[in-house]
Formats: structure tokens, sequence, C-alpha cells
């Protein structure tokens, strides 16, 4: 069962730092300094994506595999690791990047992302694809599901998580330094994501991939 939580229901009472396990004498909804909370998530997630390049989560690419590894990913730090946000359930500024809007929660959210993961498991799960046709294809489908936006957090870890496992599936290898914070690449891929969303067009995002996929 999916605990139901308002936008202000995820932040701790009095800040705009989410509700953490970083829990404390007197803090008794986590830790409530952002630097020394961003130091902590920040190492814990990064260990288990460690852990997870060297011993993926198996699953069928579907939304229940995105959640296991959003709740393995970030188990250590949020009591809604691998549950889908609750809010907000209309479009509210709130949930914006710079203005760059994501899918309401609620019924069309879910409703969105398991289209998607269905169309993933229509076409193979974009196996025995020219490299062209599964750059194009990747990025489409990580694009849209991006929009979907499904956790409150931790998104484009997760994210990340799954389509470098769907890439290797379908015999291509996400490069993980092209992604790395002092990369190069790094801000064009976040560019190219706000495009996107804005757009609904993925050429961009497809053209970035395309520097970062290995054979």
């Amino acid at each position: 069962m999916v605990k139901q939580y308002t936008w202000e229901g995820y932040y701790i009472p009095g800040t705009r730092i989410l509700r953490n396990l970083f829990t404390a004498p007197g803090k008794p909804y986590g830790e409530t300094d952002p630097v020394k909370f961003r130091v902590l998530e920040e190492a814990l997630v990064f260990e288990r994506m460690r852990m997870l390049a060297e011993q993926p989560i198996r699953g069928n690419f579907d939304f229940a595999h995105m959640k296991a590894i959003h709740c393995f990913l970030f188990q250590d730090v949020y009591e809604w690791a691998g549950q889908e946000r609750t809010a907000p359930s209309f479009w509210d500024p709130r949930m914006s990047k710079e203005g760059h809007r994501y899918f309401p929660a609620g019924e069309p959210m879910l409703e969105q992302a398991n289209r998607l993961y269905r169309g993933l498991a229509a076409k193979n799960y974009l196996a025995g694809l020219s490299r062209e046709e599964f750059v194009r294809e990747f990025a489409e489908l990580w694009n849209e599901l991006n929009v979907v936006h499904a956790f409150r957090e931790g998104n484009t870890r997760t994210q990340f998580v799954f389509f470098s496992q769907l890439a290797e599936h379908a015999g291509y290898r996400l490069v993980p330094a092209a992604f790395e914070v002092a990369a190069a690449l790094r801000d064009e891929f976040v560019e190219a994501r706000f495009e996107g969303q804005d757009t609904g067009r993925s050429t961009r995002l497809a053209e970035v991939l395309a520097q970062a996929i290995a054979e």
C-alpha cells in the first residue's frame, strides 16, 4: 500500500528538506541541515549505485523493476523509497524545475508510465536494433519516462541505473564516465532532457546519448 503524501507532507515541518531516515534526538523527521543531508544522501546512494553496477537488480524492465531499483538506491534515505509520488495531483509550479513540467501524480501518471513500459515490451526491449535505431528509441523512451517523473526524488539516478541495464540487455553499453559531475556531456544531457520535456521531441537527447553509448 502506497502511503499518501501531500506536497508539503514530503517535507520536514518548517523546512524545505525532505523527511528522511537520518533521525536523532531532537530530529524526529530526519536531518535538517541541508549540507549534512546532501552529503549523507549522496554518499549512501553512490555506494548503492556502485553495488548495482556489480550486481544488478533483475526484472522485466517494467514499473515494478524501476521501483525496485529506486527502493534499493534510496532505502537508507527515505521511507517512501520504491514508491511512486502521490503529489501533486494537478499541475503545480512547485513540481517543476526552472519551469519544466512533469506529470501530475495519480492515475494519469500511473497509466502513462505503464503505457510506456508496455510499449517497451512490445518492442522486444529494444533488442536487435541497429545502433542508430537503438539510440533513437532509447532516447524517446528515456525522455517520456523522465516527464512522468515517477518519484518525489531520485528520478535521474534511478533512471540511469534502469537505462544502463536496458542498454546492456539490448547489446549496448551506457558509459558512466560520460555523466559524471565534471564531464562536459553531463550539462548537455540535462539541457537535452529539459528540451524534451518542453517540446516532446527527443532528437537532442538522442544526439547526446549517441556520444555515451558503446557497443
